[in-house]
């Protein structure tokens, strides 16, 4: 009979400083960081400062306190690091080696593989998947300097979550393991009037303040009142679209078909205790993004294969996302001129025009089962 999969993996040691010195300036370090997706003008500038953070003590403590952190644990209910609230704190010591945001998040992850690959491992990912998840590092700095033109990360708590071990890129689309309120899987979020124009719980700051959201989700959090920590729950997989192309319809049905055989398999013990009204582990898919939004539908036409992605859903909550949109289509965060924005193509106009004229972005939560 086959052994039960671990709930959990956690790290049996800590690293020293002494260790992570050995990391950073080992001659294996370049196939690291090509592993890790970093390539180009970014492995480039990142490869002295990994030497000069190897040299400075200061630094080299606080890459190896973070790196500790987010390698002891991975599995289902691990917590998730927290790399957002020591930004200010860690972007001011990395001006001792060079300016910018990000540096020391990224060396601490560079250092903090194994204990994730090791949960991939156990939950039926091949060294090569593995891999390719964790890659997603190198696309979150390619992003970064698609938008700053400088090397760094502002996505920490998105990558810090990739390390938890959650989340697994199958053919186009990427998914993440979470548990979602039952209450709201049955709709019963708030929608903002139609010109977007109303006030929302919770809702996002203007366009002119506030930092960028998370990878393809809000920018805010979503209408309603926040769930607690009691209120019944199930495991989905949520949704994300990695810019890696179009969305070919064909694609994106193989990556669910993909999702679902990947996590029954793998994560059987996800599907024990459900009721009968309620859908099988595996087949139950949320996505909370920008990119859930009808007005696709008006700016790049229905048979677009933005507009027919955003059709598939079954939305749950809708709410104001105008930093995503702002974003995922011109790479920019607040502050910025709107009007400055370009406008070489639909997409392009489409947005920017409603982020001008004040009608705004609505996407929001969407549900699908397959």
């Amino acid at each position: 009979m086959k052994p039960s999969p671990p709930a959990e993996i956690r790290a049996d040691d800590e690293l020293a400083a002494a260790d992570v010195r050995v990391m950073l300036t080992a001659p294996s370090r370049t196939a690291l960081l090509e592993n890790l997706g970093i390539t180009g003008a970014d492995a480039t500038d990142l490869l002295p400062l990994l030497d000069a953070a190897a040299a400075d003590e200061e630094v080299l403590a606080e890459v190896t306190a973070t790196a500790n952190r987010l390698r002891a644990a991975a599995g289902l209910e691990v917590p998730e690091v927290d790399l957002a609230a020591e930004k200010d704190r860690h972007d001011a010591l990395q001006r001792r080696l060079a300016p910018g945001e990000g540096l020391v998040a990224i060396l601490a992850l560079l250092v903090s593989t194994s204990t994730v690959r090791a949960w991939h491992a156990a939950r039926g990912l091949t060294p090569e998947q593995s891999w390719e998840v964790l890659a997603d590092l190198g696309q979150q700095m390619r992003v970064h300097r698609a938008g700053t033109g400088h090397l760094g990360l502002h996505q920490l708590n998105w990558v810090s979550m990739n390390w938890a071990g959650r989340l697994a890129h199958l053919g186009r689309l990427q998914f993440d393991l979470h548990r979602q309120p039952v209450a709201l899987l049955a709709g019963t979020g708030s929608t903002p009037s139609a010109d977007g124009s109303a006030p929302l719980a919770n809702g996002p700051a203007p366009l002119a303040d506030g930092p960028g959201g998370p990878v393809d989700g809000p920018v805010a959090p979503a209408a309603g009142p926040a769930p607690s920590a009691g209120d019944p729950s199930r495991w989905v997989l949520g949704t994300h679209i990695p810019a890696r192309g179009p969305l070919d319809p064909a694609e994106v049905d193989a990556s669910f078909d993909a999702a679902t055989a990947y996590f029954t398999e793998h994560y059987p013990e996800l599907g024990a205790g459900r009721g009968a009204e309620e859908p099988a582990f595996g087949h139950e898919f949320v996505c909370d993004s920008w990119l859930l939004s009808d007005q696709l539908a008006e700016i790049t036409g229905e048979d677009s294969n933005l507009a027919r992605f955003a059709a598939r859903w079954e939305m749950l909550e809708r709410s104001r996302m105008d930093d995503g949109a702002l974003f995922f289509v011109f790479g920019r965060r607040p502050p910025v001129d709107v009007a400055a924005l370009p406008r070489s193509s639909r997409l392009e106009r489409g947005v920017a025009e409603r982020l001008e004229d004040g009608r705004g972005w609505i996407g929001g939560l969407g549900r699908l089962l397959r």
